[in-house]
């Protein structure tokens, strides 16, 4: 049995078989006429999400996250569209699951949320030179054993497809730090950045104003009793700033 027979392709756009002729791209459904690319590197449908955020919104959208996450001066940098490759897999019985391409900052390749939006077909000769192509690491062989690793049962395979969803990449310098962000490129959601870490002088500042209440109560007082009352402020004004401070920063 053939690569493409094994894979045996199913139309998008009404669940039929797709019969795939040897040296095509293009694949015609005989139940509804229509068209879908073929991967001929292994009869795989081949599709693309389009993009509904323009790159000329995603500094505002970066900048609008870094200010909840307290973060005011936003700059963002090295701004690129990827379109990052996903494995979805179709089980026999009408289920979905989907493999990321390329592996993980472990190495691994993990399973991933389904991605919506539009989808369109695509050839690689068609591909927008706007956009970074990225190419899948994991070979189509290599799906029903990932699969299994991630669900931890077999899973079945009827279908394969390879989606490329697209995804803005860059950097964005925050407090003169810079940070590498990830932000979908159909919802808006940001889906990986790290912060900065910002340190939190609520400690420091609570610790100033008891001193401060304190130093006003010792002066108050008769002098026999102001120099012991002057120690233990300071004591618990060491005691205070001593202590390890907080950290403020988010991560979404």
């Amino acid at each position: 049995m053939t690569a493409r027979q094994a894979l045996n392709p199913s139309c998008p756009q009404c669940g039929g078989p797709v019969d795939v002729p040897e040296g095509v791209a293009y694949a015609r459904c005989r139940y509804c006429g229509s068209e879908s690319f073929v991967d001929l590197s292994g009869a795989l449908l081949h599709q693309v999400i389009r993009k509904t955020v323009r790159a000329s919104r995603v500094p505002g959208l970066l900048k609008a996250r870094a200010c909840e996450a307290g973060h005011s001066d936003a700059v963002v940098t090295g701004l690129k569209l990827f379109n990052e490759p996903i494995w979805e897999i179709e089980s026999p019985d009408g289920r979905r699951m989907c493999i990321s391409a390329r592996p993980g900052p472990e190495g691994r390749f993990a399973s991933v949320r389904l991605p919506g939006g539009e989808r369109a077909f695509v050839e690689p000769e068609q591909r927008d030179g706007a956009a970074e192509w990225e190419e899948p690491e994991l070979a189509p062989e290599s799906l029903p054993e990932v699969a299994a690793r991630a669900t931890g049962r077999p899973v079945g395979v009827k279908t394969i497809r390879l989606i490329h969803r697209p995804i803005y990449k860059g950097t964005i310098r925050v407090s003169g730090k810079p940070s590498e962000f990830q932000l979908d490129g159909v919802s808006g959601e940001l889906i990986d950045v790290d912060w900065p870490v910002q340190p939190s002088y609520t400690r420091r500042n609570k610790a100033w104003w008891g001193s401060a209440i304190m130093v006003l109560i010792a002066a108050a007082l008769p002098i026999q009793f102001a120099a012991p009352a002057v120690v233990v402020i300071g004591f618990y004004f060491m005691w205070a700033l001593s202590r390890p401070a907080a950290a403020s920063g988010a991560t979404p």
